[in-house]
């Protein structure tokens, strides 16, 4: 456990410089009603929440997970509070994003929420538009996960994905079996790594656990070896464990594991000894939210134990309970997206030496 809180901490402290703290505008009208609800005793908190809810009736959602898995989230929490009429879109997470700024911008107050991950925050962080929530909540987020949370109260986390190595056990003997990233520079698996072209967040997450110089020097020998660049990170898996190559970085372990839970017999094998990948999601709160108590109602319950466990049986990354697959100590590594100047010549190294053909 201690390294696995070491290589979070160590590593979280790149998302807080790349999400760094902003002088706070004037409280706006919901961060007020925020404010006067974080004196309230937790019994009454609760009521004058659930209270206003009821006034409201209304949530609209701007959703980052996948349709079905934003769906039956929503379905869920209106089981739980009935009373709550929940609109829902459902958008990749930038898309998310710049949808509430371009409403904002146009000084249209529609969304109340979104779902989103944690280094597409920036816009909205830069133009003040998310509230500051402090909420009790937060108190649940377990000590390696601790660092997720905004000291500004401005994001409330609750899930995180997980990018690592994985390889076929049908094609990979157990003594060349990859146990660090740079394994995959072994002339053993040449021609068949793959990976998905150029992603800002891939080559962000290999900054933030090795640093650029070591970053170049890993893409150096991994060009070399003539690995397999094709667009999705499913299909390939799905084409690793179907027998086409050996062994992948930059995918959801998630997904291997899925495809063995349905089929045991699947060749599939994560490397617990390399280093995990990690960046955070979670709600957010537009400042000018229409119906601020239902938006606090929601954020509350998406890291409260009814949601976390749905999230766990996703196979996804709670962070208020343990992960439900990776062992605790597995060193994780959280980031944000580099800065733009490291972000250009990262991007530099992948297309010299990865993508050179």
């Amino acid at each position: 456990m201690r390294g696995l809180l070491v290589g979070v901490s160590l590593a979280l402290s790149f998302v807080a410089t790349n999400l760094c703290a902003q002088p706070a505008p004037a409280p706006s009208g919901p961060e007020k009603i925020y404010a006067e609800l974080a004196g309230l005793s937790p019994t009454e908190r609760t009521k004058r929440l659930e209270d206003g809810a009821r006034r409201e009736g209304k949530l609209t959602i701007i959703h980052a997970m996948a349709r079905t898995e934003a769906n039956n989230q929503a379905e869920a929490f209106r089981k739980r509070y009935p009373f709550v009429d929940v609109e829902l879109t459902n958008l990749g997470s930038q898309d998310a994003v710049e949808r509430i700024l371009a409403e904002e911008t146009a000084g249209r107050h529609l969304t109340d929420v979104s779902v989103a991950a944690l280094p597409d925050f920036q816009d909205l962080l830069k133009n003040d538009l998310l509230a500051r929530y402090p909420t009790p909540a937060t108190k649940t987020v377990l000590p390696q996960y601790s660092n997720f949370v905004d000291p500004q109260n401005r994001w409330v986390p609750w899930f995180w994905s997980e990018h690592g190595l994985s390889y076929n056990t049908n094609l990979v003997s157990p003594e060349k079996a990859p146990k660090d990233w740079f394994d995959l520079c072994d002339p053993y698996f040449k021609g068949s790594v793959s990976f998905d072209p150029a992603e800002i967040r891939f080559l962000s997450g290999l900054y933030a656990m090795l640093g650029e110089q070591k970053t170049e020097s890993l893409l150096k020998c991994l060009g070399a070896n003539q690995p397999i660049i094709q667009r999705g990170h499913l299909q390939r898996m799905e084409l690793m464990i179907a027998g086409d190559h050996m062994a992948q970085g930059d995918n959801y372990l998630y997904a291997g594991l899925a495809i063995k839970k349905k089929n045991p017999a699947a060749p599939y094998a994560i490397v617990f000894s390399a280093a995990v990948l990690g960046y955070g999601g979670a709600t957010i709160i537009n400042r000018n939210t229409p119906h601020p108590y239902t938006a606090a109602l929601f954020a509350d319950w998406c890291i409260g134990e009814e949601n976390q466990n749905w999230v766990a049986s996703l196979l996804r990354g709670p962070v208020a309970i343990p992960h439900p697959f990776l062992p605790p100590e597995v060193k994780i590594v959280a980031f944000g997206d580099a800065p733009k100047d490291v972000m250009d010549r990262l991007l530099g190294y992948w297309r010299t030496y990865v993508e050179k053909k």
